[in-house]
């Protein structure tokens, strides 16, 4: 079989997905292309004829998460489904899968091409979730207000250039997320959804092929002191935030290495910390195994390899959905988030000011309140059998083949 892949280039996961899909693919033979935006090609640089670049909605801003930006000029949109179009044309796939994808399954209907869909649950318009608040949380109510203002004003736009294409229009843009059949790369017991038709869980696509630098291994796990991993991302982040979160660690005795995510900053302010162990990319499935805490930004992908490992996991968001996730992380037991719940408005600047208002002491009551409670450990537990039921790059590679 013939495969088109497109990930959204706001996240790297994203093209981490696509990219563990294509050798899984590959592997057993079927043809596979991945297409990302041009900022990315070094990720699909490897592939040859079968990397190409199409523009991305995500280019309005360049933006981490999704903003108004991406929605407001229907011509650019416009753009976007045309380049998809010519690209289904050209290489005429047997079926077209998006990740996280908004336009995709617009230029995938034109060309008469089946499309699926690889999301997560919190982002379907059926879930009954508000992104970052559980029931009770002050402030519910206005950021729910807000998302069905955004959500709709996303699809407003959307739908104005889906009608000039002669397609129907959508009242929430969260409804180009799903596909014929749409699968999802959360669980249900991390992310509230109920059933429905043509979705499915198939958990965690993990993949570690980002690049990578030569670390001593063995010198950073050889030493008798708890490992605490700091990780916030490759997009938006605190250098300052994460700087204090390491100075509070090694205050509990923890050996602490960051992992910068290519920010050069981040990276050299670490350089001039004493004892801080710090590089470009770290590999997590080689590091979590061997640590004792996880703080990070609240990733997806970052978060499910850590509760594979049993590792309790800090969250400081920079924005909406990450915020969920330490929502998630608190009902299952497994987590925390340094701060309050806060509307977000597009500005990860109010997760941080959230940080920034704590005193050390509540951030050390905080850490201390997660590792030292004996039910962490078995909550942890709870959450590695489950993923240990999932196999997601199997699973889904079984069923976009079996189409």
């Amino acid at each position: 079989m013939r495969f088109l892949i497109v990930p959204e280039n706001n996240s790297l996961s994203h093209i981490g997905k696509a990219l563990a899909l294509e050798s899984a693919l590959g592997a057993q033979g079927h043809e596979v292309f991945v297409a990302v935006g041009a900022e990315r090609a070094p990720f699909v640089r490897h592939l040859g004829p079968r990397g190409r670049i199409l523009p991305d909605l995500q280019e309005q801003d360049h933006s981490g998460y999704l903003t108004v930006e991406w929605f407001r000029h229907p011509s650019r949109i416009v753009e976007c489904i045309q380049a998809e179009l010519s690209l289904l044309r050209e290489l005429r796939p047997d079926r077209v899968l998006g990740v996280f994808r908004f336009t995709l399954k617009a230029s995938a209907r034109l060309a008469d091409v089946p499309f699926d869909s690889l999301a997560c649950g919190c982002m379907l318009p059926e879930t009954p979730e508000v992104l970052g608040f559980a029931e009770g949380y002050p402030g519910l109510a206005q950021q729910r207000e807000y998302l069905r203002l955004f959500y709709g004003f996303a699809g407003a736009r959307l739908s104005r250039a889906l009608e000039s294409l002669g397609l129907e229009g959508i009242p929430d843009i969260r409804e180009m997320l799903k596909g014929e059949r749409t699968f999802l790369w959360d669980f249900p017991e991390f992310s509230i959804l109920p059933e429905l038709p043509g979705v499915v869980h198939v958990g965690p696509i993990p993949w570690h092929g980002w690049p990578q630098e030569d670390l001593d291994l063995e010198a950073i796990l050889g030493d008798s002191r708890p490992l605490a991993l700091l990780t916030f991302g490759t997009c938006v982040g605190s250098g300052e935030a994460a700087l204090r979160l390491a100075r509070i660690l090694r205050t509990l005795g923890y050996r602490v290495l960051l992992a910068a995510g290519g920010q050069e900053g981040l990276l050299e302010a670490a350089a001039r910390e004493p004892g801080l162990i710090a590089c470009r990319f770290a590999p997590l499935h080689l590091i979590l195994p061997h640590a004792a805490i996880l703080a990070c930004h609240g990733g997806q992908l970052t978060v499910f390899e850590a509760l594979a490992y049993r590792v309790p996991v800090l969250v400081l968001p920079f924005q909406a959905e990450q915020a969920h996730n330490a929502v998630c992380l608190e009902r299952m037991g497994c987590g925390r988030r340094l701060g309050g719940p806060r509307s977000f408005l597009g500005d990860p600047g109010v997760y941080v000011n959230a940080f920034n208002a704590m005193s050390d002491p509540d951030l050390l009551g905080i850490l201390r309140g997660l590792t030292e409670d004996p039910q962490t450990a078995d909550k942890l537990v709870a959450a590695q059998e489950i993923l240990d039921r999932y196999h997601g790059l199997e699973t889904l590679t079984s069923q976009l083949v079996e189409s």
